[in-house]
C-alpha cells in the first residue's frame, strides 16, 4: 500500500534542516553559482549505440572525461526525436552504479515505451552536487547532438544522491528540464532550497519509503515549499518500504508518471 500526499492537503509543514546520506552537509554555493555560464565546446561524435540495449562510453566535456551509459529503443537511429531521460545514479555515482540501476530499473520500461535514457558517472568520484554538476549543461549539449529531446528538454530522475543531483541540475537549469522524479531525493542545502521557485513551473514527483524517516521528512519539506510556490508537486510514501522503495525498482511506477508528462 502507498500513501500519496496531494498539494491541497499539506500546507503547514515547516522548513526542516536538510539531511541525506551525508547528514549535516549543506551546499555552500547556490545552484546558479554552480552552473556553467560560458558555452562549452562539445564533441560532435555521438556514442556507440546498442539499439534495444545498453551501451557505455566516455565523452570529454570542458576537459573532463565523463563515463556514461545509454539505453535506446530497438528502432532508434541517431538524430531521431525521442523522449529523453537524464538519469543520475545514487551512492558514489560510479559507472557500476549507473549500470546497475540502468539495467535493473530503467531499461525494460524505457525500451518498451520508446525512451532514450542517458546516465553519467561522477568523474573521479566528484558527485553531481559536489562540483561535477558544472559539466552537465555541456553534457546535455552533447546528448542533443545525437538525439532531439521530445518537448525540447530532458526529464530528470534519480534515487538518493541521484535525487539530490536531479534537484541540483534542474534548479540550476530550469529551462533544460521538463520534469523531476526522485525516489527519494530533495534539494540539498539552503541555497538550493531557496531556489526551488526555479522549478515551480515543471512537474516534481517525490517517492520515499516509510521507514526511511529522514528522507521522508526532507521530502515533506520539499513538497510543502513547492506547494506554497504553486508548484505541480506530489509526494508518495510507500508503507513499510525503505530507502530505495521496492515499489520503484522495476521502473513501472516511475515510467507511468513520466509518460503522463508527455
Amino acid at each position: 500500500m502507498r500513501l500519496k500526499i496531494w498539494a491541497v492537503l499539506v500546507l503547514s509543514l515547516s522548513l526542516l534542516a536538510a539531511a541525506c546520506g551525508n547528514a549535516g552537509e549543506s551546499a555552500t554555493e547556490s545552484a546558479a553559482e554552480q552552473a556553467v555560464s560560458a558555452t562549452v565546446d562539445v564533441p560532435d561524435t555521438g556514442p556507440n549505440l546498442s539499439p534495444g540495449g545498453v551501451s557505455t562510453g566516455e565523452v570529454e566535456i570542458d576537459g573532463t572525461s565523463l563515463s556514461y551509459a545509454v539505453n535506446v529503443p530497438d528502432d532508434f537511429v541517431a538524430g531521431d526525436v525521442a523522449p529523453l531521460l537524464l538519469a543520475f545514479p545514487g551512492g558514489s555515482q560510479s559507472l557500476d552504479g549507473v549500470l546497475a540501476i540502468m539495467q535493473g530499473t530503467y531499461a525494460a520500461e524505457a525500451q518498451r515505451l520508446g525512451w532514450v535514457v542517458v546516465s553519467p558517472a561522477a568523474p573521479d568520484g566528484v558527485r553531481f552536487f559536489d562540483g561535477s554538476e558544472t559539466l552537465l549543461p555541456g553534457f546535455v549539449d552533447w546528448i542533443e547532438t545525437w538525439v532531439v529531446p521530445e518537448g525540447g528538454a530532458p526529464h530528470v530522475i534519480g534515487p538518493s544522491n541521484g535525487g539530490i543531483s536531479s534537484f541540483r541540475y534542474a534548479i540550476a537549469n530550469p529551462d533544460r528540464a521538463q520534469s523531476v522524479v526522485v525516489f527519494p531525493g530533495f534539494p540539498r542545502g539552503d541555497a538550493d532550497r531557496a531556489a526551488l521557485g526555479n522549478i515551480a513551473d515543471i512537474p516534481v514527483r517525490l517517492y520515499a519509503g516509510e521507514t526511511d524517516t529522514q528522507w521522508v521528512e526532507n521530502g515533506e519539506t520539499t513538497f510543502a515549499t513547492l506547494t506554497e510556490l504553486g508548484g505541480d508537486v506530489e509526494l508518495t510514501v510507500f508503507d513499510g518500504e525503505a530507502h530505495f522503495p521496492e515499489s520503484t525498482r522495476n521502473g513501472v511506477v516511475l515510467f507511468e508518471e513520466l509518460e503522463s508528462f508527455r
